[in-house]
């Protein structure tokens, strides 16, 4: 279980409740349609229930977790919401590396080059945790390296979804890390070749083989 530090009083409670229970939704604590009782929460982070009663009202603007008609749940998922969120994921990234391929610094290629060695080094120690966050790290130096500040803030809000999927869906399982390598490496050699149809093509193929893998592992 992670470790909770309770909240400050220097800060807003219902602003560091929130961070709080979004890390640990985002870490794959909660399973997906678990209930989430407001007042053990209050208990455990040391707050009264006001403000995890705000903290609740913003997760469900991230869409993290839902009430429909009944106890709030955590977000769980259907074969609809995965194919529409990897739809958005798609269309944003794919922009993403067509910008990048222009605009990618030297530096920002060397972290790209950096962070698929690190991903095979946690591929043969079987480090779960770290894998999911160097997959998201690639991704990121290519959204960052867009240099379009309003899709790198729509892309935010997908980015959380994204995360939660991974963390919830497929935690401490990568069965396709070898084909995610693979994959990243030959995105990556387009971006440094500054080839836009060939980086457009492997980011494509890329994120679509992402959600084919997470489709078939939860059809099981």
């Amino acid at each position: 279980m992670c470790k909770i530090e309770q909240v400050i009083k220097t800060e807003p409670l219902h602003m560091q409740a929130y961070t709080i229970i979004k890390s640990l939704l985002l870490e794959g604590e909660f399973h997906p349609g678990e209930r989430l009782v407001e007042v053990k929460l209050a208990e455990r982070l040391g707050v009264s229930r006001g403000p995890i009663r705000e903290a609740f009202r913003m997760l469900m603007q991230d869409g993290l977790i839902v009430q429909n008609g009944g106890p709030i749940q955590v977000y769980q998922p259907t074969r609809k919401d995965l194919e529409e969120v990897f739809q958005c994921r798609e269309s944003l990234e794919v922009l993403a590396t067509q910008l990048a391929v222009k605009k990618m610094s030297t530096k920002q290629l060397d972290e790209l080059v950096l962070i698929i060695e690190k991903t095979k080094e946690a591929d043969q120690q079987k480090s779960f945790t770290e894998l999911g966050k160097l997959d998201q790290a690639f991704h990121d130096v290519i959204i960052e390296g867009s240099e379009n500040q309003q899709l790198i803030q729509l892309m935010s809000v997908i980015k959380t979804k994204v995360i939660y999927i991974r963390n919830t869906m497929i935690r401490n399982y990568y069965p396709n890390i070898h084909d995610i390598i693979g994959q990243h490496e030959q995105i990556y050699q387009a971006l440094l070749e500054r080839n836009e149809q060939k980086a457009e093509l492997e980011m494509r193929s890329h994120i679509k083989n992402s959600l084919e893998a997470i489709l078939k592992m939860n059809a099981r």
